[in-house]
């Protein structure tokens, strides 16, 4: 589960730099880069979001000791 989540958010990651990247570049209209930045936004806030809950899943604390 959390090897999934890792490549989900990378994944995500990837895809908003570069619809952001081309959208700069005027390779693509300006609406895909807005949706570009929002996957990026969401793929952050997923890996934070479980890092979060698998810590306190883990051992009832948060003190980092759960990482994706």
């Amino acid at each position: 589960m959390s090897k999934a989540i890792k490549v989900i958010s990378i994944v995500g990651k990837l895809a908003g730099l570069i619809a952001g990247g081309a959208a700069y570049a005027d390779k693509i209209p300006e609406k895909y880069a807005a949706v570009g930045i929002l996957v990026f936004g969401i793929s952050s806030v997923l890996k934070d979001a479980v890092n979060r809950v698998g810590d306190l899943l883990d051992d009832g604390k948060e003190n980092n000791s759960f990482k994706v």
